[in-house]
């Protein structure tokens, strides 16, 4: 008599790497500026583009990829999908708030960072065209302080807009902290998630947030890009006019091509953009990891292996740049100081480690298909380069 069959178990987290082929035979510490692809979302798109090509493109199927990926995304974010608008980027979504902002009247501000990425820095900056006093918060410990932007901050602020994370220095802001000096002003609360959706817990948050917006091709997992997600909370629906309204804002998108009638969607969907079909499909197919494993391991791998990697690094003697323990992400940076950026990215990748520098940093990214070989493998690499040992 045979025995029961034996029930197929799914890879533990520590072995997510064995689902993403780039992984192989190298250290990707780059996941900060792309995301690497899941042999899922490979085969995936290899399916569809055999499918394309032989019978058309099924743009049905991407619509409906794109609900699902909207979903998964609401889901990892503590949010419900009729809050989250598909936008194609983070200057997009900030382009779309900047535009509700007639001329200044007097003393209306705008508080953003003074080193923040240019995708949540120009959009704002234009704003001093329409006569608003556009005032730049000096970063320190590598971000935005609470305390610094609250100086900056009045009754005339309209907006206050800053990143999750930096993308520079790794630095978590304080979004709660930064949320009330924000409110207590009346002012729209803007954060860029590039850094932070799919890195580390942002639920607690959002009821902080009038708008948080993150791409797909970083910590979301699909380098091919082409579709993001821009949460609205329903006092900024409520606010906002959608000035860029197609057939995909209305009630019932497919029964909207045509005037005269105008029935917008009730939901953020209001503010769609129009989407890749193929972006849609890719983002469904990478998104499934997060339910595969849960989010909440995922989170806790990110937090053990960045532990791990900042401990590896100060022993090597290249100690990360000092951040406060509550600003830690998964970006760890370590101030280049007298190297200079190419050689040692050249060196590094001499050893399978992948990684980059921004603004004065090597800037490495955690996420949880990385294993604690790869910290090694990074630390034989950083011992080994031209000038040895750095001591900061």
């Amino acid at each position: 008599m045979s025995g029961p069959v034996p029930v197929a178990q799914a890879p533990g987290i520590g072995d997510a790497r064995g689902l993403f082929p780039a992984t192989a035979g190298r250290a990707y510490f780059n996941t900060a500026a792309v995301g690497l692809a899941s042999s899922r979302l490979a085969e995936t798109y290899r399916a569809f583009i055999g499918e394309w090509a032989a019978d058309g493109l099924d743009y049905t199927r991407g619509e409906r990829a794109a609900g699902e990926a909207r979903s998964a995304v609401a889901r990892l974010i503590g949010a419900d999908a009729a809050d989250i608008a598909l936008i194609p980027s983070v200057s997009a979504a900030a382009g779309l708030v900047a535009a509700q902002f007639g001329p200044a009247g007097p003393g209306e501000s705008i508080v953003i960072g003074q080193r923040e990425y240019s995708s949540n820095h120009y959009p704002w900056r234009l704003l001093a065209g329409r006569g608003y006093d556009v005032r730049q918060v000096p970063f320190r410990n590598g971000g935005l302080e609470p305390d610094d932007i609250a100086r900056l901050v009045d009754g005339g602020t309209r907006l206050v807009a800053f990143s999750g994370v930096q993308s520079a220095t790794g630095h978590r802001s304080d979004i709660a902290a930064i949320s009330g000096v924000a409110r207590a002003a009346g002012a729209i609360v803007f954060v860029d998630g590039s850094q932070l959706v799919g890195a580390i817990p942002v639920a607690g948050d959002l009821r902080h947030v009038d708008v948080l917006v993150a791409p797909d091709h970083k910590f979301l997992l699909n380098a091919g890009r082409g579709m993001g997600y821009c949460y609205l909370s329903p006092a900024a629906q409520a606010r906002f006019t959608p000035v860029s309204a197609g057939w995909r804002a209305g009630a019932v998108p497919s029964d909207s091509f045509f005037g005269p009638a105008m029935n917008l969607s009730a939901t953020a969907s209001r503010f769609d953009s129009s989407i890749s079909w193929l972006a849609a499909i890719g983002n469904q197919a990478a998104l499934a990891v997060f339910d595969d494993f849960g989010a909440a391991a995922i989170y806790a791998r990110n937090r053990e292996l960045t532990a791990s990697l900042r401990a590896a690094l100060a022993g090597a003697g290249w100690d990360p740049a000092g951040l406060p323990g509550q600003n830690h992400s998964t970006i760890v940076s370590v101030p280049l100081g007298g190297h200079e950026a190419a050689p040692l990215l050249s060196a590094l990748h001499g050893h399978g480690v992948i990684c980059s520098a921004r603004d004065g940093n090597l800037r490495l990214a955690v996420h949880f298909y990385n294993h604690e070989d790869d910290i090694d493998r990074l630390v034989t690499g950083l011992t080994s380069v031209p000038g040895g040992r750095q001591v900061n």
